[in-house]
């Protein structure tokens, strides 16, 4: 049996992993939609002047056969998809729609990160998550929805719909707060820090079981030991917002 002298191996080991770009720009106007699905990799967001969408994909295979994890873009009636899709359990899959799954044994493991690059238009909505990544939105003139399960949330923007995780710490800065509705910011174990405007106006509310809750404006918090619940009219009131985690302090500041 051949052996290879042990600093070959130091140099086979030693080399960069390869990366790949896919790069999608899908045209949008004001008022379409723009949803991202990650699996492994983190999501950055920024927004961009002009009309285009910018997506860019960089794929870095760790394990396995990179062919089976891709990137592709779906188009309906003002709505805009990108995803992560993998070709291990169905070869011929073509859509965002199916299950994704990770198989383990008979040689198709995989160990692909996807990492997302996403530039978003003025007026643009966008949908995004992933499920081992952090999530990080700043500069977006449209209130958000934004997912992941392990990893923090980073977001800075004009207010949310949803920031939802559940290993990590969620760290907002709302410009206003005249979303549609109501805004639910959740983690289970992490921190949550809001910082809103000083002349906000709604309706907050929330809960922690493991940490404290510190506010710059006027709550009520009630529950001395264990779980503790706050609520408050900020302003005029008027739109709700609820924040909650289960292992973590929240805080509230003001801009």
């Amino acid at each position: 049996m051949r052996h290879l002298p042990a600093i070959g191996l130091l140099v086979l080991a030693a080399l960069p992993l390869t990366a790949q770009e896919t790069r999608f720009t899908p045209a949008l106007k004001a008022g379409d939609r723009l949803a991202i699905s990650n699996i492994n990799g983190s999501v950055t967001v920024t927004r961009t002047s002009g009309s285009t969408a910018e997506v860019v994909v960089t794929k870095t295979v760790k394990k396995g056969d990179g062919n089976l994890v891709k990137a592709i873009m779906e188009e309906d009636a003002g709505v805009v998809r990108v995803c992560t899709i993998y070709l291990n359990r169905d070869p011929d899959r073509t859509t965002c729609a199916g299950r994704n799954s990770i198989e383990r044994g008979k040689g198709k493991e995989l160990e692909v990160e996807m990492r997302y690059d996403v530039r978003v238009p003025s007026g643009v909505v966008f949908e995004g998550g992933t499920v081992n990544g952090e999530m990080s939105v700043r500069g977006l003139d449209r209130p958000a929805t934004v997912n992941t399960v392990n990893g923090s949330i980073t977001f800075d923007g004009a207010g949310a719909s949803e920031l939802q995780t559940v290993n990590g710490a969620i760290t907002a800065s709302f410009d206003r707060t005249g979303w549609v509705g109501a805004s639910n910011i959740r983690t289970v174990n992490g921190a949550i820090t809001l910082t809103l405007p000083s002349d906000a106006s709604l309706e907050v509310s929330g809960s922690t079981v493991s940490g404290g809750v510190t506010s710059d404006f006027n709550v009520t918090t009630s529950g001395r030991w264990g779980p503790k619940r706050f609520s408050g009219t900020i302003g005029g009131g008027g739109r709700s917002l609820e924040l909650e985690t289960v292992n973590g302090a929240i805080t509230i500041r003001k801009k």
